[in-house]
C-alpha cells in the first residue's frame, strides 16, 4: 500500500519464489523471498492483519479498510501487477467511504443521494483509467485530492456543528490521534524508501527476527490501520452513529479553560 518512484528489484530470492519473478510497478525494501519461498515480502504480507481486528460494526467503512488489507497482503505476497492495481484502487474505495458521510451529512435527501453518485462517478472513472494505464501518478494525485477533502470537512463539523466544549475536545482528541498514526506511518514509509540501502545492511546485522522490526513499511501498515480505525470511529460519532463519551476529565478542562480566557479578557 502507498507507492514511491523508488523500486528496488534483483534480490537474490527474487525468481525462485512460488509466485514467480515479481511483475508489480511498485517494489519495496523488504528483500523478496527472504523467508519462505511462498510469500514474496514476508512482514508486509503479515502486517496487513492489523486491519482487521479494530472493528466492532462492521459498516461500509470497516469494509473498505478490510479490503486495503486485503489487497495489500496480495500484493506483498505475489509482488505482482494484478494483486497491485487491487490495493491501489482498494484506498480509493476508503478514501470514498470516508467522504460520503460526512459530505452527506445533515443534507437534503437529494443531496445525499448526488454526494454518492458523484464519488462513485469519480472514483469509478478514475479507477478505470488508472487500472487501463497502470500509471501510479494517477492513483497517487487522486488519493491525495481525495484526502483533501476528508480532513478539512471533518474540522468543519466538529467546530461548526453545535458541539459542546466538551464534544469538540473528544472529537478533536481522535481526529489528532488519527493524523499522527497517519503521519508518523508515512513518515516512516518514506524512510523505508529513502533510506532502504542502510537499512538492508543494518537488518543484515542484527539478522531475524529482530531485523523484522527495521521493516518500516510494515509498520506503516500498522500505523495507518490504526490512524484510519481512529478516523472512522470519529466519523461515526460525527454522525451520531457511536457516542462521544465525554469524561470528567474533559468537562474539567473545558471549563478550566473557559474560566482562565475570561480572567485574561478581565486583566
Amino acid at each position: 500500500m502507498g507507492h514511491h518512484n523508488i523500486r528496488y528489484v534483483g534480490d537474490p530470492n527474487a525468481d525462485s519464489g512460488f509466485w514467480g519473478t515479481p511483475t508489480s510497478v511498485a517494489n519495496f525494501c523488504e528483500e523478496d523471498y527472504a523467508v519462505t519461498s511462498y510469500i514474496a515480502e514476508f512482514i508486509n504480507t503479515l502486517t496487513n492483519l492489523s486491519y482487521t481486528p479494530w472493528y466492532r460494526k462492521i459498516d461500509f467503512m470497516a469494509f473498505s479498510l478490510i479490503c486495503v488489507g486485503v489487497t495489500s497482503a496480495m500484493f506483498h505476497g505475489t509482488m505482482h501487477q494484478v494483486p497491485q492495481l487491487m490495493d491501489d484502487l482498494s484506498m480509493l474505495l476508503l478514501a470514498g467511504a470516508l467522504l460520503q458521510p460526512i459530505y452527506a451529512l445533515n443534507q437534503t435527501p437529494f443531496r445525499r443521494v448526488l454526494v454518492a453518485l458523484t464519488l462513485i462517478f469519480g472514483i469509478g472513472t478514475v479507477s478505470v483509467i488508472y487500472a487501463r494505464s497502470g500509471r501510479i501518478v494517477i492513483h497517487m494525485w487522486t488519493f491525495i485530492t481525495l484526502l483533501t477533502f476528508i480532513w478539512p470537512r471533518t474540522l468543519y463539523l466538529v467546530r461548526k456543528t453545535g458541539y459542546s466544549g466538551a464534544q469538540k475536545r473528544v472529537l478533536m482528541r481522535s481526529f489528532a490521534r488519527a493524523g499522527w498514526a497517519l503521519l508518523a506511518g508515512y513518515a516512516l514509509w518514506n524512510v523505508d524508501l529513502e533510506l532502504c540501502l542502510g537499512l538492508r545492511a543494518l537488518r543484515d546485522k542484527v539478522g531475524m527476527p529482530f531485523s523484522w522490526g527495521l521493516e518500516l513499511h510494515g509498520w506503516w501498515h500498522f500505523l495507518t490501520a490504526l490512524g484510519a480505525s481512529h478516523y472512522i470511529r470519529l466519523v461515526r460519532m460525527l454522525t451520531g452513529e457511536e457516542p462521544i463519551k465525554v469524561t470528567p476529565e474533559d468537562e474539567a478542562a473545558v471549563k478550566a479553560h473557559r474560566q482562565e480566557k475570561e480572567a485574561r479578557h478581565k486583566r
